[in-house]
């Protein structure tokens, strides 16, 4: 595995924003975007399992970027009418009993979406820099990094569009605008914890109820491990009930989107 770090993917007023691009020994098929937790107000893309996530994927044939965004992001940053889709996004999540802190819902969180798309427009049009065979992309979102992830999957009509993955995996997030689920959208895998106090359980079944209502393709599992994040570890190590581990539910995934190639799902 090789790691090119510190690419800059973007200049804002606040910061420049980069990512640490790990490459696998040969050719990549196509990419991985992580994207970390920490509620929109912390974390940063260079985790303690970030290079063992990285590793397990580039065996696997694939790139694997990992993106910082801009954290604690004020109000003050967007203009009256997006301020105004941002809150009223927010009350209607609420409403359909998205059940999670506001701040995750608010204006940090927007600027967080709005830099991971940015960052998948970037990827996906620099890929042969790099040697990446493929323009499709996959985001990996962990917590919060996964809430962006599906609102760029399936984006609210009321703030501005960005590249959308051609898949997304979550790892302990929240589908938080459930009424802009449909039939077109990319595939979607959810892995959550039976026992979540950060991002309750009850968010992956209002997911899995708006994604069958409206025949949007998701999965979701709950894994038996406790605490919010629990689903990393569950996808490295643990199984579903019937015996197949979540590792290989997150690799049909990728084979189905044609992230990944059918031959290589055997890592």
């Amino acid at each position: 595995m090789r790691v090119i770090e510190d690419i800059i993917y973007v200049e804002r007023p606040s910061a420049s924003l980069a990512l640490d691009l790990y490459l696998p020994d040969g050719t990549a098929h196509s990419t991985v975007l992580h994207a970390h937790g920490g509620g929109f107000f912390k974390g940063h893309r260079a985790g303690p399992r970030v290079p063992l996530l990285a590793q397990r994927l580039t065996d696997l044939g694939l790139a694997f970027a990992s993106v910082s965004y801009r954290l604690g992001t004020p109000a003050s940053t967007f203009n009256d009418t997006d301020l105004r889709s941002i809150r009223q996004n927010c009350r209607r999540a609420r409403d359909q009993g998205v059940l999670i802190a506001k701040r995750m819902l608010g204006p940090a969180f927007e600027a967080a979406r709005q830099d991971i798309g940015t960052a998948i427009a970037f990827l996906t049009s620099t890929h042969a820099t790099h040697d990446i065979e493929t323009s499709k992309l996959v985001l990996l979102g962990i917590s919060a990094g996964g809430i962006a992830g599906l609102s760029l999957a399936y984006p609210p009509e009321n703030l501005p569009c960005f590249a959308k993955p051609d898949a997304v995996i979550t790892l302990g997030a929240a589908m938080v605008h459930p009424w802009c689920l449909s039939e077109r959208g990319p595939q979607v895998l959810m892995l959550h914890s039976v026992n979540d106090k950060i991002i309750p359980p009850s968010t992956a079944d209002l997911a899995l109820t708006a994604a069958t209502t409206s025949a949007a393709p998701f999965k979701v599992f709950k894994c038996n491990r406790k605490g919010h994040n629990a689903p990393v570890v569950a996808l490295l190590k643990d199984t579903d009930e019937r015996g197949t581990s979540y590792w290989d539910h997150m690799v049909a995934t990728l084979q189905s989107a044609k992230v990944l190639s059918p031959t290589r799902g055997d890592v």
